[in-house]
């Protein structure tokens, strides 16, 4: 039989533990530490919606992913989580959790509940799923689930003042243009699932941008986000006067013609005429059908640019204004921070143009 979470006692419950200090430390918040330092952001969202959830309503069965699932009480998690944790991620906690508008339509959000058979990967993603099942098995009321929600949520914090260190730093050098490709160069020769290269192009776009007559604005998305719970058209969407103006597709592993499609379609869907596929050192591909898939896409009126990263970014430092170096080591964090890119990229951001000498 399934029950209800009130939608209005989560809003004030969840203000309520954001406000609490954290006052428990064992096995369980050592376990919801390691859950949100963990890269797989859904788990992420369905950790704090289950003890949301609990917290509301002792009733409520924290494994539940569905009003629908066969467990004593089932409720429907993906309400709570996109009506209560979304808005309230968005206001109060930056995005940390990932900034998902709808992270209950990502694959691992699909099952009626949560279980050791769920389909998942193997590894890191399949220890994090099980210790997600042992964490929210253990919280048997609704005032131990207030307790664990605010330590969760002072955890949170503590990722948010990292993810504000990204864009903090003192910048003692301007480089030259040149210093800037070798830099870039360095940069990406890591991929962190590819958030170098998204950052990279993310940057020099926003800066690019900046000289255009009207009104621009540059976003840059989390990488690796689920197609059909973001309201993003591509990895960098452009937007000129407030209209969608292009996308740009930003690849650091290995894809296919249909990968190329697929990006380009939600393009023309968004009613946009042009779109950019660029590729990492990391990526691989067919040239004769990547070459054959832009040729039939081109045939219908939409205009690419398909090109390495390596040349993308020569070209467009070739047409960046000197006046913009010292900005572009701004630009690097402050994409960095917009795309939430995970700690490791950050210091890795930081100790390279820190051994250059740019910053401190």
């Amino acid at each position: 039989m399934n029950i209800n979470v009130s939608k209005e006692d989560a809003e004030k419950i969840i203000l309520e533990s954001f406000r609490n200090e954290c006052k428990t430390n064992d096995k369980l918040t050592s376990n919801i530490e390691e859950i949100l330092s963990a890269s797989h952001k859904t788990y992420k969202y369905i950790l704090v919606t289950g003890i949301l959830a609990k917290a509301t309503n002792e009733k409520a069965n924290p494994l539940a992913l569905q009003a629908g699932a066969e467990l004593a009480g089932a409720y429907d998690a993906r309400s709570l989580c996109h009506k209560v944790l979304v808005p309230f991620e968005r206001d109060f906690l930056h995005n940390i959790l990932g900034g998902s508008n709808e992270p209950f339509l990502n694959k691992p959000a699909r099952f009626t509940h949560l279980s050791e058979d769920n389909a998942v990967r193997r590894g890191r993603d399949k220890e994090i799923l099980l210790l997600l099942i042992e964490t929210l098995s253990a919280i048997h009321s609704s005032k131990a689930a207030k307790q664990y929600l605010a330590c969760a949520f002072k955890f949170l914090e503590k990722k948010i003042e990292e993810a504000d260190q990204i864009s903090g730093v003192k910048i003692q050098y301007d480089p030259t243009l040149i210093e800037i490709y070798e830099f870039t160069i360095n940069f990406i020769e890591k991929s962190f699932e590819g958030e170098t290269c998204a950052i990279v192009v993310g940057s020099i776009e926003s800066m690019l941008h900046e000289s255009f007559s009207g009104e621009c604005v540059v976003k840059t998305h989390k990488v690796n986000q689920c197609g059909a719970s973001s309201k993003e058209v591509g990895d960098i969407d452009v937007f000129i006067n407030k209209k969608f103006s292009h996308a740009i597709e930003v690849k650091d592993k290995d894809f296919t013609p249909y990968d190329l499609e697929h990006a380009f379609k939600k393009i023309i869907q968004s009613k946009g005429s042009k779109g950019a596929f660029i590729f990492g050192p990391h990526a691989s591909f067919d040239k004769k059908s990547i070459k054959s898939k832009i040729k039939e896409l081109e045939s219908e009126g939409f205009f690419i640019l398909f090109t390495s990263i390596n040349q993308y970014i020569k070209d467009s430092l070739f047409k960046m204004p000197t006046h913009s170096r010292e900005r572009f080591i701004k630009a690097i964090f402050r994409t960095a921070k917009e795309v939430n890119c995970k700690k490791d990229t950050s210091d890795w951001a930081h100790s390279l143009m820190n051994s250059i000498g740019w910053i401190e």
